[in-house]
């Protein structure tokens, strides 16, 4: 999944659980869209809880990654939704919990954004960065306006990353992070913004009014700790 590891009480975890299973089932591919549940919103794959690590259970979460990247999106999201009830302090729980999430944020007539989206993210957990980025690229040409694009630009974002294009990255980035946006993934496009801004030597001061305005924006984000040490340790070396 997308995005780096970040720590979450478990606490939270187990209440996300709770509001899950108290939810009705996921919405069937042709009915209307659900609002967003009333559950704290969390990047897709973005944090891990903070408990001893746990892989039992783990060929459950598979089979519901399985089932996500074939598009049978009810019958992931109920596995995944098991799987975050029944094995909790596995290390995987919070992104069974996002996939969650993720499928019933993003529900249109016929699915078929999120069934590109689950084929993109299936290449690139099978480590074919090109193909998931071509497959992201098309995915915005052919649905410009679905509620996905930003996982998808977010993605785009990510893989400029990992090959070394910091300015196609923050480009990427930027779109996500845009306050017009109202996407959820915008304070970690803010962070990885910021974090491509200093790996690309820019002026230290461009990368703290990223991080600065994650969080102003975004002052419950889960990367507000790690974010803040940043801030700290650029105004440190401004000063020396």
């Amino acid at each position: 999944m997308i995005g780096p590891n970040r720590r979450a009480p478990l606490a939270l975890a187990l209440a996300v659980c709770a509001a899950l299973a108290a939810a009705s089932a996921p919405s069937t591919a042709g009915a209307a869209p659900r609002p967003a549940e009333t559950v704290p919103l969390l990047s897709v794959g973005g944090i891990s809880i903070a408990a001893p690590e746990d892989t039992l259970g783990r060929g459950e979460y598979l089979a519901a990654l399985r089932l996500f990247e074939a598009g049978l999106f009810d019958s992931s999201a109920a596995s995944f939704q098991l799987f975050a009830m029944r094995r909790q302090r596995n290390l995987l729980v919070n992104d069974a919990i996002e996939h969650v999430l993720l499928i019933r944020e993003n529900r249109e007539p016929g699915d078929e954004p999120l069934r590109l989206y689950a084929r993109t993210m299936a290449s690139r957990n099978a480590g074919q960065a090109d193909s998931a980025a071509a497959m992201a690229r098309a995915g915005l040409e052919r649905f410009p306006k679905a509620r996905i694009r930003y996982h998808w630009e977010y993605l785009l974002a990510e893989i400029a990353r990992d090959r070394g294009d910091h300015a196609d990255a923050i480009r990427l980035a930027m779109t996500v992070a845009d306050s017009t946006s109202k996407s959820r993934l915008a304070p970690f496009a803010l962070k990885l913004a910021g974090d491509e801004t200093i790996a690309m030597g820019e002026d230290p001061q461009k990368a703290l009014r990223l991080y600065q305005a994650l969080l102003e924006r975004y002052p419950a984000s889960p990367l507000g700790p790690p974010v803040r040490a940043q801030v700290l340790e650029i105004r440190k070396k401004l000063q020396l």
